[in-house]
């Protein structure tokens, strides 16, 4: 099954970002396994999470194909014609943002809450959008590594009783052992007790290493300070003194970018039923 990524390992090879004996390495062991063949250009997006640990490749490998055929919630019927994908993009802003740092190798993802009716928040259906939004970011370019803002404003303990254990467990999993997308830091704006709430809940399942790259902002931080401690304004909607449109802008552009991606989110379902059903 081959994906339609709108790049070419040789382009990542030119940059000297990877190589081809590491791409051909990693071929090699995925014929002696029960995993599909992969293309280039997916090898590429796992040996560039890793830094080009092959044996780390090859672990992330393992997880990425394990826990997406676990959790069909969160990894299928990823269809923006689906109603209860557009009611979720009506209440969260997720948007991979378009301006990179670091020589265009680090993307930042943005999310925040639009809707604060807890009523309205599907946990599993944003997750299955912030997931979404790696495949943005990895369609014509992919970075090195990522960047995660969010903002908890308008977040209240209601909130905490949409979380789902088995949920959130799945979604962490994925973060740390499977995602072909290295985290570099999440950031966490106007952070307050409800998140202090959250990620005592959540940092059961997280190793040590993703708790370090968390930095929680108090709801008193500066703009300025925002720009110095988090990420310039140059990376940043309209709303919060940025360069870039206003989040209800950037949310609309990436529901476009969502239907743009429905071929591929179809090829990779399948590319992952492959793996379920052999």
């Amino acid at each position: 099954m081959v994906l339609p990524y709108e790049y070419k390992a040789q382009t990542i090879v030119d940059e000297g970002r990877t190589s081809h004996a590491l791409i051909q390495e990693v071929k090699n062991w995925l014929s002696t396994t029960d995993f599909p063949q992969l293309q280039d250009e997916s090898i590429v997006l796992f040996l560039l999470s890793c830094q080009n640990n092959v044996e780390e490749t090859q672990k992330t490998i393992r997880a990425f194909f394990k826990i997406k055929s676990e959790s069909p919630d969160i990894f299928q019927n990823r269809d923006m014609d689906d109603e209860v994908l557009q009611r979720a993009m009506k209440v969260v802003t997720c948007v991979s943002i378009p301006t990179r740092l670091s020589n265009n190798q680090t993307v930042i993802h943005f999310f925040k809450l639009n809707d604060t009716n807890y009523r309205n928040f599907d946990l599993i259906t944003s997750m299955k959008l912030a997931f979404m939004v790696i495949d943005i970011s990895q369609r014509r370019n992919p970075p090195s590594d990522l960047i995660v803002v969010i903002d908890m404003k308008g977040a209240t303990l209601m909130h905490l009783t949409c979380i789902k254990l088995g949920a959130i467990k799945k979604f962490i999993d994925f973060l740390q052992e499977a995602m072909p997308l290295r985290i570099q830091q999440i950031h966490v704006l106007n952070a307050n007790y409800i998140f202090d709430k959250a990620l005592a809940i959540g940092r059961v399942f997280m190793k040590n290493e993703l708790m370090e790259m968390i930095h929680a902002h108090s709801p008193k931080l500066s703009m300025d300070e925002i720009y110095e401690k988090c990420v310039p304004a140059a990376c940043l909607p309209k709303e919060y003194g940025g360069e870039l449109p206003t989040c209800e802008e950037l949310n609309r552009r990436t529901v476009e970018q969502f239907r743009e991606l429905k071929k591929f989110f179809e090829a990779e379902e399948m590319l992952i039923s492959s793996f379920k059903s052999s």
